[in-house]
């Protein structure tokens, strides 16, 4: 069963320290990790909100993003791709769907779309030169 976001809360509370700041994670080990483990430091936990407040553009009479559906670096008739920047690496691309879905109720027809163009662009940013790997997400 699922824990309350007060239990949860919680129970992170007891892991955390006298500030309410949470370990540093394995990352800062990593020696990809573009920061050093000394100095760095994580923000304090916050106690949860509930009701969680409404996401920005989650309504889709407001939602900037559907505003924007006709604009990016490529489109389809269902699809767009746009640049994010100030991202701190060189290039990140967002793949978003034309009409205002979500993960979770996004047809089907789409989700196998999304699924076969999200590979292609991984190809595709894998066949530029100095690229190595291309890592793809769900926001």
């Amino acid at each position: 069963m699922a824990m309350a976001p007060e239990g949860f809360y919680a129970r992170a509370l007891t892991a955390a320290d006298g500030e309410g700041r949470l370990p540093l994670s394995r990352m800062t080990q990593w020696e990809v990790a573009p920061f050093d483990q000394e100095g760095l430091r994580v923000v304090p936990l916050r106690p949860p909100k509930v009701p969680e407040p409404a996401r920005h553009d989650e309504d889709p009479e407001t939602c900037g993003t559907c505003a924007a559906r006709d604009e990016g670096v490529w489109l389809d008739d269902h699809w767009r791709m746009r640049r994010v920047g100030g991202a701190g690496v060189p290039l990140v691309l967002m793949l978003l769907p034309k009409q205002h879905y979500d993960l979770n109720d996004l047809p089907d027809e789409l989700a196998a779309e999304m699924g076969v163009l999200s590979t292609h662009i991984a190809r595709h940013v894998e066949a530029l030169p100095n690229i190595a790997r291309a890592h793809v997400y769900r926001v």
